[in-house]
Formats: C-alpha cells, structure tokens, sequence
C-alpha cells in the first residue's frame, strides 16, 4: 500500500469536522446571546412597579420599525422571564453559559482539525463534544427544577441540543472505532 493512503483523511472526519463547525458557531453564538441576556436582565419586572407605562417612544419606535403592540409584546417577554426564574436561576445560568461560550467556539477549533485530520483531532473532539453535552444535561438539569414558564422558555431547545450533541459523540466514537479497526486490517 502506497503512503498516500495510509495518510488519508477519513471521510467520517471529514463529515463530522463540518457538522462541528457550524454548529459550534451556531451555539458559541447561542451562549454568548443566552450569557448577554442574563447579564442584563436584572431588576423589577414592570408589571411589579407601580404606575408603569410601556416605555415606548415613538421616535424609538418609529426608528426599530416596530408597533407600540410589539414593544409592548417584547416587555411582556422580559417579564416572563423575570417573574418565571428562580433566585438562583440566573447565577446559576452565567457561569454556565459563559463555559459554554467558550467551550462551544473551541469546538470550531477541533472541527478545523477533524477535517485536517490531525492525530489528536478525533479525541480532543470526544473531549469538547462530551463536554457540551454535559453542559447541555447541566442545563436541563436546572430548567426541570424550575417553573413552568422557564421549562417552557428553555426546555425544548436544551433538549434539541442533548440530541445534537449526543449524536455527534456518538458519530465520533464510531468514527474512531472504524479507523482503528482500519488500521489493525492494514496492518495484517
């Protein structure tokens, strides 16, 4: 057997490698968002202060685009999440989300070395893939134990991300086996 194909890539990380890429941008963007938002959500939901009015100016809406209907839509929202989480939901969910950032934008990293295929790529893929999962069972972990509105806010996308995640590890974990297994036949 020449060289060339002892060295080449494996289509399963090649494959995989994309799959990581996009959906590490997609989630290192949806912690980041998740992280920002709890970062600034913090204070007295507006159906709790006295006297108040939707704080929609007409220059400002005019300006976004958006109705008084929708701006008072989108405070409405701000209070569910106010009112629905826990005290120690958003403590909670900051650190979380800020792992989880990080993690995420490492994995585009690792997708770059699965398609490149370098030797440490597959089992630091298994490393950063685990690692999101277990934040995602973290994650839902702590939306279960909460209300009914933060379960509804959050519960179906954590899920949608166990699955994602889940299925990625395991693509990896066969991947790994079957070049191995490719490996030991080469070498009979």
């Amino acid at each position: 057997m020449s060289n060339n194909q002892t060295n080449a890539v494996p289509l399963w990380a090649s494959w995989i490698g994309i799959i990581i890429i996009v959906m590490g941008v997609y989630l290192s963007a949806s912690h980041g968002n998740q992280l920002m938002k709890y970062m600034v959500l913090d204070g007295v939901p507006s159906v709790e202060m006295a006297e108040y009015k939707y704080k929609c100016p007409e220059d400002e809406l005019e300006e976004e685009g958006i109705t008084l209907e929708m701006c008072k839509q989108k405070t409405a929202n701000v209070d569910t999440t106010l009112l629905s989480i826990p005290d120690w939901f958003r403590d909670f969910q900051i650190p979380l989300m800020l792992l989880g950032t990080i993690v995420a934008f490492s994995s585009i990293f690792v997708g770059v070395a699965l398609i490149e295929y370098r030797a440490i790529a597959p089992l630091a893929a298994t490393f950063v893939i685990g690692a999101l999962l277990l934040i995602d069972v973290a994650g839902f972990i702590s939306v279960v134990i909460t209300g009914p509105l933060t379960r509804q806010l959050y519960l179906w996308d954590i899920l949608l991300w166990c699955f994602i995640h889940a299925i990625l590890l395991s693509a990896i974990f066969a991947g790994r086996h079957e070049s191995r297994s490719n490996k030991e036949q080469q070498a009979v």
